[in-house]
């Protein structure tokens, strides 16, 4: 059964020329455990559109899977060492990703859980920004 949450994402950009942005979002969340792996299921819209974006985390293993789907469709891999690649497709077109994770880590306790992302993305080689994201669930 899936437990209601309030979920806080915090993105931290910094592209080549050492320029930083910051996105912070809110959303309703819902978390639920299957076969060892936890999920954190939650929709958004983007600013320009009202179309629904709608994303599924899985975290099992030290591996983190997202997937987005609605305007925006893509399945990015978190595994802390790894590289994996991956295939962002927005309305403007596609933009094939290289997604190198440094941190990938995950907690839970009783009224919330955490997760923490390091990683860089680069695209045919060249670097597009380092990246982090922090998102944090609080159960209610």
């Amino acid at each position: 059964m899936a437990q209601k949450a309030m979920l806080t994402l915090i993105g931290r950009q910094r592209d080549q020329a050492g320029e930083e942005s910051v996105t912070e979002s809110r959303a309703k969340a819902d978390y639920y455990e299957k076969d060892g792996a936890s999920y954190i299921l939650y929709e958004e819209m983007p600013d320009d559109s009202a179309d629904v974006v709608k994303t599924i985390i899985k975290y099992r293993d030290n591996l983190l899977e997202m997937t987005k789907r609605g305007l925006v469709r893509s399945r990015m891999i978190f595994q802390a060492g790894q590289a994996h690649r991956t295939d962002y497709v927005t309305p403007y077109g596609t933009l094939p990703l290289e997604v190198a994770t440094r941190t990938a880590e995950f907690t839970r306790g009783d009224s919330q859980a955490e997760i923490r992302l390091e990683y860089t993305l680069t695209s045919g080689g060249q670097f597009l920004s380092d990246c982090s994201l922090h998102l944090s669930l609080r159960f209610l």
